[in-house]
């Protein structure tokens, strides 16, 4: 199970203040789910990409099993006045409640199985499924293969069980900006995959990173998330 952490957190909001990233997921999504009113942001996180979908849908439920993630979307209810998402503290993978939704959304969540399991339980017309369509982790400086299923892998156990689906693959900018070098380097320290963290120096980050005119940020990783975007009809998933 993914753990946020404090500085997991300040550096996922500094990436989310820094970047367009959500909006533009979000106006991607929004058409392949225009006949539904009500969605369920499984995994939801921080909660960016409920709060970008707001204007789409009637009314969100954002879900995430980490409270403290929920805080910040929670917060950027308040700030933005967002009267239409729910924050919801729960596991769904043990959740027992029925309440259905119109579409799920599962950004990152879980593998395929666990995904269609609560879908099953919980959606009643469209799941879109995101998964990372790279085989290397991004946040490593030597190449380390990415854990978890990558969407061609999700693709082709869907194949396999003959479930009809859509997919799309987008690639989005969405970067990390640092207030310092050592901020970089704790980053770094954080998410690499790398076997000798020790390895891990300013020296060694800094060819990685630009440098920015932006006094609060100076230095930023510039980062492209190649997305793969299954959509499934709940007719077709038997």
């Amino acid at each position: 199970m993914f753990v946020w952490t404090p500085d997991m957190i300040r550096f996922m909001q500094a990436a989310n203040e820094k970047s367009d990233y959500h909006t533009r997921l979000a106006a991607i999504l929004a058409p392949k789910l225009s006949n539904c009113r009500t969605l369920c942001d499984a995994g939801c996180g921080l909660g960016a990409l409920s709060a970008a979908l707001s204007p789409y849908f009637a009314a969100i439920t954002a879900a995430d099993v980490s409270d403290e993630a929920l805080d910040v979307l929670r917060q950027t209810i308040r700030t933005r006045k967002l009267s239409n998402i729910t924050p919801l503290h729960c596991d769904l993978l043990t959740l027992e409640d029925r309440t259905q939704y119109d579409a799920m959304v599962f950004c990152f969540f879980g593998s395929l199985a666990e995904t269609l399991h609560v879908a099953r339980r919980q959606c009643a017309k469209t799941v879109i499924i995101i998964k990372k369509n790279y085989d290397l982790h991004r946040f490593s400086l030597t190449d380390q293969p990415i854990r978890g299923e990558t969407a061609s892998a999700a693709c082709e156990t869907l194949r396999e069980m003959g479930v009809p689906f859509e997919f799309d693959a987008r690639e989005l900018e969405h970067g990390q900006p640092f207030a310092s070098l050592d901020e970089a380097v704790r980053f770094f320290r954080i998410y690499s995959r790398d076997g000798a963290p020790g390895a891990i120096t300013p020296e060694a980050v800094l060819p990685r990173l630009r440098r920015t005119d932006d006094v609060r940020y100076p230095y930023y990783l510039p980062q492209t998330k190649r997305l793969g975007i299954l959509t499934i009809r709940m007719e077709d998933l038997v």
